[in-house]
Formats: C-alpha cells, structure tokens, sequence
C-alpha cells in the first residue's frame, strides 16, 4: 500500500453532514458491500467487458462458446469465494491545486442539496493504521489503489501496478491451461480477483477513485472449517430506502482501549448558499471531539446545488 501513500499523499472522502458527524463519532470509515454501490456492474463488470480483452489473443485456438464458458465460470467463481467492502476515495492530482483546495465538482453534485462535506486524509497515515489494524484482523487481505476505467490498444492501462496485475495474470492463464488445470489456479484465482476490484465502467472516469476494499470469507468459503479461526472485521447493516447495507467499520483498532482519531489534515465544506454558517457548525462539530477546528475551510466553486 506504501505505493499509494508516493502517488497521492492526500485523498479525499466525500460525505454528506450526517456521514461526517458519524466518522468524527467512531472514528472510523464505513466500507460498504460492493452490491450495494452506485455502479451496478461493481466487480462483475471486469468479466465483462476488460478480461475478454485481455485473454481473447492469448487463446486464440479456442472457439467463441468454449471462450465464454471459461468467462462465465470465472465470474460465477467471484460471486461465492468472497465478499467485498469498498471505501471510496479521489485523488487530486498533484499538478490541479484547484481541486485540492475546492473538491471537485462531480463529487459535489453527487450530494445535492446536502452540500456535502470532504475529509483530507494523510494517506501514508491512514496506510499505518489499516497495517497496525490488519494484525488484529487477518482476513483474507486489504487492496489499496487507483480504479482504471479502459484498457489502450495494447491491452494495459497508464498505472504500472495495474499492468504488473495484467502481466501476471496472463502468465497464470497460460500456465493454467497448459497444464489443463492442473497447476496455476492460484495464482489466476488472485491476479482475476485482483483485477476484477480495481475496473469501473468508463463512465466513472471522472471521479478519478482511488479505493480501499477489504475482501472477507464468502458464502464458499465461510464454512470451511480450517478457516473458522480467522478474525475478521465485524458486518454491521444499515437501511437505505427499503435496502439492507452491509459494512464494516475500518481503521478501528483500538490502541490501550482507546480508539485514535483517523488522520484528518482537513475538511472542504462544499457549495451552498449557508456554506460559511456551515463551516462554523463544523468547527464546533471538531472541537467536540477535541480535533482541530482550523482546518475546516469552505470551497470556492459557485455550485447552486440547492
């Protein structure tokens, strides 16, 4: 994850008011269920479209339906070994000292006539605590990086991290099918997993997410009796318009029975026309929790989102 830390030294959570108050209060982040998120194709979306992409030249001896069917089982595969809890973050970039000191207006939007608020988070911080956090609860594994939206006429995308995945997972492949099987699988099962996380549906290019998603036991795995041991994060549900939600609470460890604060360096209180009276509420909100109140400030985009 250090990695991460190099290439955005800060990133950003948006919420709405209550989901701020809640944070400040737990002094966590929520990570939600990835079937209860904004894209409907989450995960599954990358069998779709991007992994025929990848592995259609490399098997080029196999017919259309035999081609398909190994899609398929791949994807009915990510639907029962796990589940997954994604925590949404953006990244400004380092050169765009507009949107670090404002948010970005597509995220604003997405709160309408909430306002919505943006935590700065130390990422190299933030990367401390999950390690610390991920010795209390081995789970399967955290994945922290950047979301890719489309592959370029060479199959691989401008993030390195993301074409070693892509390298890796077809040297697994191959090796997988000249062996009929019989070795590789693992490999394939973690490059596929992998992958699958971190692809979104172009569309989404504009939220330029970097994410954090832990992977718990799924509906195959959890009764697996040699893995009953393993601690995991609790799941915690929540409503939303007639829906359950799942999720955990992250970066909740607690050190000497006292749960830390997360890494905040700031907070954006975004576009509204009550935006400074809001900026002092949150003040307020901080010095309650004994945190900061000089790092709150108020974006200067001239959004109407109300």
């Amino acid at each position: 994850m250090s990695r991460i830390s190099t290439l955005h030294p800060e990133l950003f959570h948006y919420t709405t008011a209550a989901g701020l108050a809640g944070i400040l209060k737990a002094k966590s982040l929520w990570a939600t269920h990835s079937s209860c998120l904004n894209d409907e194709e989450e995960i599954f979306g990358f069998y779709d479209r991007i992994l025929p992409s990848i592995l259609r030249p490399i098997l080029p001896q196999i017919s259309d339906s035999d081609f398909k069917k190994i899609l398929s089982g791949f994807k009915d595969a990510a639907s029962i070994w796990h589940d997954y809890y994604i925590t949404s973050f953006s990244a400004p970039t380092a050169d765009n000292e507009f949107v670090r000191e404002n948010g970005l207006l597509s995220q604003w939007r997405a709160y309408g006539s909430d306002g919505g608020y943006a935590l700065v988070l130390d990422t190299a911080a933030l990367d401390d605590v999950l390690r610390k956090e991920g010795e209390f609860y081995p789970e399967i594994e955290y994945h922290f990086g950047d979301v890719q939206y489309h592959l370029n006429d060479k199959r691989r995308t401008d993030d390195q991290d993301t074409d070693d995945m892509i390298d890796n997972l077809e040297k697994a492949f191959k090796k997988f099918e000249v062996s009929k099987g019989e070795e590789g699988a693992e490999d394939l099962a973690k490059w596929l997993t992998a992958l699958s996380l971190f692809f979104k549906h172009r569309g989404f290019d504009e939220e330029k997410e970097v994410r954090l998603v832990l992977a718990q036991l799924g509906p195959e795995l959890e009764s697996e009796s040699e893995l009953q041991s393993i601690k995991q994060h609790p799941v915690c549900t929540r409503t939303r318009n007639g829906e359950i939600i799942p999720y955990v609470e992250l970066c909740v460890r607690e050190i000497n029975t006292v749960r830390q604060h997360l890494p905040i360096k700031g907070i954006i209180v975004g576009p509204h026309r009550d935006k400074h009276d809001r900026k002092r509420g949150v003040q307020l909100l901080l010095k309650q929790h004994g945190l900061n109140p000089d790092i709150v400030t108020v974006s200067d985009i001239p959004y109407r989102g109300w």
